[in-house]
């Protein structure tokens, strides 16, 4: 077997994640890593914290066949992938927005392992669904690098890596769990459970990290949320070049405006807010359906975790990311302030 799996012994986690009706994690460690060209000395993943239910999943995805034409889209949980995914759709298939409205984001583009960290309904096989796409294959991930098809390596299809602010990030990630994972804790235990690396596909740091140390030639893109927000436009253009595509500058301010927050909000081919639904019906809280904070794209500010996020837990935040990025190069992946 590739992979080591581990009970979490963190006292706090075993005391208190029934209480908050936390998901059922375990940490995972890849044991063969070998072939994975990245360049931080004497690497070894860290475990990362997934759900017990993965393990039916993770030697599948290990083993799965890659196609040079796939695309595939990665990020940490939160990171602004929803977003990436419509752009990256669109701008690999010629702006055909028509296509885009007739079928949903999760079909043109499935979520590779959500069989593995929850149930799902019976009609939805999200890894079934990636194995049966016609190429080119476009495939979103939230995993670690060591955790990705040993193929990868030596077919080198393109990966769209994004990251975002961890502060950003905590905010969202908590708001999501709430909707959708029925997380009962507070934002102050919830950032605390994301400090303490137990949250899924966490560590977080590493996760950046790793992703941004591949040697990789010049098949991976690197994108930031924040960026983003601040010139889409020139992100837009980043992608085209990736992809080799050009398009006029009538064609992206179009691209722009279909991509704004507001059209992103209205887009049911893109807003997942009847999966949203779907969960909070499951487990009895109808009242939330309507809540801001419980909306599948939600407020999409990039500095929105200012006005929720305590003085105190942005500090704490702070002091994770010095503690555990230490190289120059890296730290400048964390700058968002």
């Amino acid at each position: 077997m590739a992979f080591e799996y581990i009970e979490i012994v963190d006292p706090i986690y075993k005391a208190t994640h029934q209480e908050r009706e936390e998901q059922d994690y375990v940490l995972v460690r890849p044991t063969e890593t070998s072939m994975i060209p990245i360049t931080l000395p004497d690497w070894q993943p860290e475990p990362c914290c997934l759900n017990k239910k993965f393990e039916a999943l993770a030697q599948r995805i290990k083993d799965m066949d890659v196609q040079l034409c796939d695309v595939w889209m990665v990020s940490y949980p939160k990171s602004g992938t929803t977003w990436c995914q419509e752009m990256i759709w669109l701008i690999c298939n010629d702006l055909n927005y028509e296509k885009a409205a007739g079928s949903k984001l999760r079909e043109r583009f499935p979520f590779l392992e959500l069989g593995g960290l929850r149930e799902l309904p019976k009609n939805v096989d999200c890894f079934q669904d990636v194995l049966s796409m016609q190429s080119p294959r476009f495939i979103k991930t939230h995993l670690p690098v060591a955790f990705l098809p040993d193929q990868i390596w030596t077919v080198k299809p393109r990966i769209i890596y994004v990251r975002r602010n961890p502060k950003a990030i905590a905010v969202s990630y908590y708001h999501h769990s709430v909707s959708l994972h029925g997380y009962k804790g507070t934002m102050e235990q919830f950032v605390h459970s994301f400090i303490n690396e137990l949250q899924y596909y966490s560590p977080y740091h590493r996760h950046v990290v790793e992703y941004h140390s591949l040697e990789y030639e010049d098949d991976i893109l690197y994108l930031c949320y924040e960026e983003m927000k601040k010139d889409l436009k020139d992100t837009m253009k980043r992608v085209c070049k990736f992809f080799n595509k050009c398009y006029s500058e009538e064609q992206l301010d179009t691209l722009a405006q279909h991509l704004s927050f507001e059209s992103m909000k209205d887009n049911k081919s893109v807003n997942s807010q009847e999966w949203v639904e779907y969960c909070l019906r499951k487990t009895n809280r109808e009242d939330k359906i309507k809540d801001v904070n419980s909306q599948f794209i939600r407020r999409g500010e990039p500095d929105g975790w200012k006005q929720e996020l305590s003085p105190e837990l942005s500090l704490e935040i702070d002091g994770w990311t010095e503690k555990k990025v230490t190289d120059p190069d890296q730290i400048a992946l964390f700058q968002y302030d």
